[in-house]
This record gives structure tokens, C-alpha cells and sequence, in this order.
């Protein structure tokens, strides 16, 4: 747990917003006293049917509260970055880890009550019994999207991703979708609360989380993993152990590679980085490192065109270019970034099988004084004209050294 203290919640997010050097340790903190906060807020309903759903999550409370404390404890450094890389996704780490005997998590869970470990794990898997427990963490208006909004808002100073913390927890409540317990709001208070999150999630990730300098510096980043990867393959490459186990093409998500994976955060990575930055062997990733550690990013050009055949052809004449003027493997600088995410995903149009790697259900639901529940979408003009629609970028990045060149070619 205290490793993420050295794992900052917004991966590369500093280079643009210098404030946010916020950890994953103080998120999952935030999470557990926001869960704490809805519970209490939900023992005020005289609802007969959400007293039964509260009589389950109290029942469970420590359960919900160990989740909600542990729910990130599988992220990695760089995390988005080292997956790409891996093709092992944090969440699958952090059940390792739960369930693990020989992981300190694992034994003081167990301290708890036999079988403990597992049942926290299957709440973050979404898979637990008790189904209002695992929506507190897993729903549109769960408590982990609530802090992160909240917290990266304001450790970046992006205002726009603000919304009335305090007049949305007035106003939650569980309701009934078919048979499962949902969290949602009351529809005579919570309309315009539902809608300033929304918005300030779609602004969040418009400008913040894919911001165009912030997502170079993650592009760097992939292409430094992706190239030591490479030279660990071809035995020519020196560092960390525990990297060169986590980079093998070997590697999976098991009880062999945890060790290493747990000794790993950003601190390491960014002391070989420094090393590497000074490599004389291998002068490509050396330029990598030192752009990473220097901020000196690749550039970005929004790219408009739905001509697949002619952005192809510009991209493989940029890349020959690169090569041209930087020297042979520049051309892998090069490279276009799709960045999407839905502004309001409706799953009555669009479902979701129950497994699926989404982050969780994509509907709020609004519930009246009879506990019918209404679509957002259904209720409010500003989310129905958004419904449905991903917020989708397209930018190619290249080289400074080209930027010139780059320009024209694609003024063409």
C-alpha cells in the first residue's frame, strides 16, 4: 500500500499542469472517505426498499471500506504506459495482490476474518454477491470517479472539472434497475448536480487527460518501454532486474512476477531513465530519455482529414524524413494518437456484457419519489445531445527537428 505514495495518480500529467503531483496513495484515501460519506448520507432515507440494500452494504462495511482503500493498489509506474507495453492490465495485479498469501495486504485482510482477501478482491473484480456494495465503487456516480474528477481538478487547477461535492451527496440514493441495486440521484434535486458531473468529465478528459503536450510525454514514455524491451530481448541492455523480468515477452500476471512487479514505482524508472539518457550504445533511447527528462516533447498537429490512403502516404513520407535528417529509428517518432473516451455512454442502446474491461455501467440513472428511474438522457436536453457520441482527437507527433517540414507537408 505505501508504494503508492511513489506512484503519482496522473502519470505524466505534471509536464503540463505542474501541480499535479498528486499520489495514488491519496486517491485511494479520498475514495474510502467518500464511501464512508455516502453511507452516511443513505442512512437518512426512509425508503423501505434502500434500507434493505443499506442493511447489506452496513453488514458489509468494512468489506466496502477495504475495497474502496485497496481498489488501485495493482497500478503500476507509469501505469497506462507499462500495460501498453506488458499487456497486463493493473486491475489484474491488484487481485493478484489481494489474494496472494505472501503480500502483507493479503495477511492482514486475512487477520480480519478467513476468506476476507478474497471477498475484497471480488468486489473490485465487480463479481461479489452483494451488489450495492460493489456498485458504491463500480457505477457512474461511484465514489472513485468522484474523488479522481475532484482531486486531478484541483491539484491541476482546471476549474471546469468542478461540481457541488456536498449538494450531490444530499441528493444520492439506490434505486432498482431490473434487479439490481443502482446508485443514482433523486430526480427532483439532482438533475442539474448529475449534469455538472457529466460535463465536468467530459471537460476533464478533453483537457487534462488528453491534453496534447501530456499525451506526447506519454508517447515518449511508450516508445522508451518499447525500446528497452527490444535491446532486453537482445541481451544488450542494463538495468533493474526486476524491469527486465516485468518487459519479458515471458512475463504474465502471476504469483512468479509479483516481487518484481511490487518493487517497481516511479522513482525507479525515473533514476534509469537518467541512466540511460547518458547511453553512448544506444543513442536513440539516450535522445528518448533525455526528451522525457528535459520536456522536450514531440510536437503535435490535429489531424482532420478522412482520407485514410493520403494521411498514410504523409506519414510514411514524414517518417522517411525523420530518417532523412535525425538518423536511422527516428521514424518511430512518428506516430498518430486516437485518444477517445464516450461523453455519455447509453447502455439501453448500447449494452455491455457484465465482464467487459469498461470502467464501469455509463448511465446515471435519476429516480423519482416512487423510485422509478429515469435516463439522464431521457431528462435533460444538454446530456441527450451529447448521448452517445465520443469525444475522439486525432493528432500526429513528430520531432521538433521536423516540425518545419512536417507543417507543410500536411498544409498540402
Amino acid at each position: 500500500m505505501q508504494r503508492l505514495r511513489r506512484i503519482r495518480q496522473l502519470g505524466l500529467s505534471y509536464v503540463t499542469y505542474p501541480g499535479a503531483e498528486h499520489s495514488r496513495f491519496v486517491h485511494s484515501l479520498g475514495v474510502t472517505h467518500l464511501v464512508k460519506r455516502i453511507i452516511a448520507q443513505l442512512k437518512f432515507s426512509r425508503d423501505e426498499q434502500e434500507r434493505e440494500w443499506l442493511d447489506s452494504i452496513l453488514a458489509n462495511y468494512e468489506l466496502v471500506l477495504c475495497a474502496a482503500l485497496l481498489h488501485d493498489i495493482g497500478h503500476g509506474p507509469f501505469s497506462h504506459a507499462i500495460e501498453k507495453t506488458t499487456g497486463i492490465k493493473h486491475e489484474d495485479w491488484t487481485t493478484l495482490i489481494i489474494n496472494n498469501e505472501n503480500t502483507e495486504v493479503h495477511q492482514v485482510l486475512e487477520s480480519f476474518r478467513p476468506g476476507f482477501a478474497s471477498e475484497v478482491a471480488n468486489v473490485i473484480s465487480r463479481i461479489h454477491p452483494c451488489r450495492a456494495v460493489v456498485k458504491l465503487l463500480s457505477s457512474q456516480l461511484d465514489a472513485d470517479r468522484i474523488d479522481y474528477l475532484l482531486r486531478d481538478s484541483l491539484m491541476t487547477g482546471a476549474g471546469y472539472g468542478k461540481f457541488d461535492l456536498e449538494w450531490l451527496l444530499n441528493v444520492i440514493t439506490i434505486g432498482a434497475i431490473g434487479d439490481e441495486p443502482e446508485v443514482g440521484l433523486k430526480l427532483d434535486k439532482g438533475l442539474n448536480i448529475a449534469e455538472d458531473f457529466v460535463m465536468a468529465r467530459y471537460y476533464m478528459y478533453r483537457n487534462v487527460y488528453f491534453h496534447k503536450a501530456t499525451r506526447s510525454a506519454e508517447l515518449i514514455t511508450n516508445a522508451i518501454f518499447s525500446r528497452v524491451k527490444v535491446l532486453i530481448k537482445q541481451e544488450d541492455m542494463d538495468c533493474p532486474p526486476e524491469l527486465a523480468i516485468l518487459l519479458s515477452d515471458n512475463t504474465t500476471c502471476s504469483d512468479e512476477y509479483l516481487d518484481a512487479y511490487l518493487k517497481l514505482d516511479d522513482h525507479t524508472i525515473w533514476y534509469w531513465f537518467s541512466i540511460w539518457a547518458k547511453s553512448e550504445e544506444e543513442p536513440l533511447l539516450a535522445d528518448l530519455c533525455g526528451r522525457i527528462l528535459n520536456r522536450h516533447l514531440l510536437k503535435g498537429l490535429e489531424i482532420t482529414t478522412t482520407d485514410l490512403t493520403d494521411l498514410i502516404d504523409k506519414i510514411h513520407s514524414l517518417k522517411q524524413e525523420a530518417i532523412a535528417i535525425l538518423g536511422q529509428g527516428y521514424d518511430s517518432l512518428v506516430m498518430l494518437d486516437n485518444p477517445s473516451t464516450n461523453r455519455y455512454k447509453d447502455n439501453l442502446l448500447f449494452s455491455a456484457a457484465k465482464d467487459s474491461d469498461e470502467e464501469a455501467s455509463e448511465i446515471i440513472f435519476l429516480f423519482d419519489r416512487n423510485k422509478k428511474p429515469q435516463d439522464l438522457a431521457s431528462v435533460s436536453e444538454i446530456i441527450n445531445v451529447i448521448r452517445n457520441r465520443s469525444l475522439r482527437m486525432q493528432r500526429l507527433y513528430f520531432p521538433e527537428e521536423i516540425r518545419d517540414i512536417a507543417v507543410k507537408v500536411f498544409q498540402q
